[in-house]
């Protein structure tokens, strides 16, 4: 085998594991968010994700929500109505477009989702907490880019 095939071997086994713990990743952080005694209560994923962008960019449409979270419109809509229901969002009228409408995050929507931020940084907190300040800076870094090549592939 030649040296170039080695490290496109080298590289394939890298990728496969990769992908593998990624796999892992997504499965145990579901497992931890039902089973932990810190996320009694706490937000859908969905919810949360919603929230957290109203929170930071404030009112929005379901339209550009969904193009925040990269999601179709229709799952959007479908995840404020439950929210609605649940009293953590309103819908109001565009005051620039009246055909339109503009969600917002309502008081109880902002508790909530301070109550979850809180449960969520406990459990890793707990799970992180043997690691070192290095480790946790690389991890995040790590995560962000990972995140950013994703987010950016779907665009290619």
């Amino acid at each position: 085998m030649t040296a170039t095939a080695q490290t496109a071997q080298r590289s394939d086994d890298c990728v496969g594991r990769i992908e593998t713990e990624v796999a892992l990743l997504l499965r145990l952080s579901d497992r931890n968010r039902r089973r932990s005694r810190l996320m009694d209560g706490a937000l859908e994923r969905s919810a949360y994700l919603a929230l957290r962008l109203l929170e930071s960019n404030g009112p929005s449409t379901i339209t550009r929500i969904a193009e925040e979270l990269r999601l179709d419109g229709s799952t959007v809509t479908r995840q404020v109505v439950a929210m609605e229901e649940a009293g953590h969002v309103r819908r109001g009228k565009d005051p620039r477009d009246g055909r339109h409408q503009v969600i917002s995050a309502t008081s109880e929507g902002l508790d909530a989702l301070a109550r979850t931020r809180a449960a969520r940084n406990a459990v890793y907190r707990e799970v992180l907490s043997a690691w070192s300040e290095e480790d946790l800076g690389t991890l995040a870094h790590v995560l962000r880019r990972l995140n950013a090549d994703l987010d950016a592939h779907l665009d290619s």
